[in-house]
């Protein structure tokens, strides 16, 4: 029936572009906030903001269209919610540093390596949406290597939380906590993301 629907009435946009063009603008706002914990640079907390910016814009320009469609490639809602999900990292991502701003703190290489760790998610992330049109079956393989991404994170999250406790500052240990939450959420939803994306591939293989 939906391949029938799809003669009849053509997709009107392109989603698989959206979504990859979403997930590429996540990489980059990662990549810029990895970049900035290494050098605290105005260049790259600039980036980050445009990235996001950018990423909204092309949210909202989703949305918009997902309401305009008659049909699309697979089920609407799991394009808006992974498009949310996409959105809710990048958005993370600008929560670290603006909280490592406001509280003046100093990365430190847990928090480097836990972005790192991030971006490596996103780039994979973004690679596996660009397939996703032609190529389901290489969206899938790297499915797993992204969910890595998160339990690696959760893993640095419980060790720098034993030594944040173990502080003998406790006001230091609030403002780190804060800003290792942050990035531990933007994995929790690239995660959820990844879900979706793994559903998405289901449906389409």
């Amino acid at each position: 029936m939906d391949r029938l629907l799809d003669r009849l009435f053509p997709p009107k946009y392109d989603f698989f572009a959206m979504l990859s063009e979403q997930a590429q603008l996540n990489a980059q706002g990662v990549d810029a906030l990895f970049n900035w914990l290494k050098d605290a640079s105005a260049i790259e907390s600039s980036a980050l903001r445009q990235e996001l910016k950018a990423a909204d814009e092309i949210r909202m320009e989703l949305e918009r269209k997902l309401i305009d469609a008659f049909t699309t490639p697979f089920d609407r809602g799991d394009i808006y919610s992974i498009s949310i999900g996409m959105n809710k990292v990048i958005e993370y991502a600008e929560s670290t540093l603006l909280s490592m701003q406001a509280y003046e703190i100093t990365a430190n290489p847990v928090m480097i390596g836990m972005v790192a760790i991030l971006k490596e998610g996103t780039d994979q992330f973004a690679e596996s949406v660009a397939h996703l049109k032609t190529n389901p079956y290489e969206t899938e393989s790297h499915i797993a290597g992204i969910r890595q991404t998160h339990d690696r994170i959760e893993q640095s999250y419980r060790e720098a939380m034993s030594a944040v406790f173990k502080s003998n500052n406790p006001m230091e240990a609030l403002r780190q906590r804060e800003v290792y939450h942050h990035i531990k959420d933007a994995s929790a939803y690239l995660d959820s993301a990844v879900d979706i994306l793994h559903k998405i591939v289901v449906r389409l293989t």
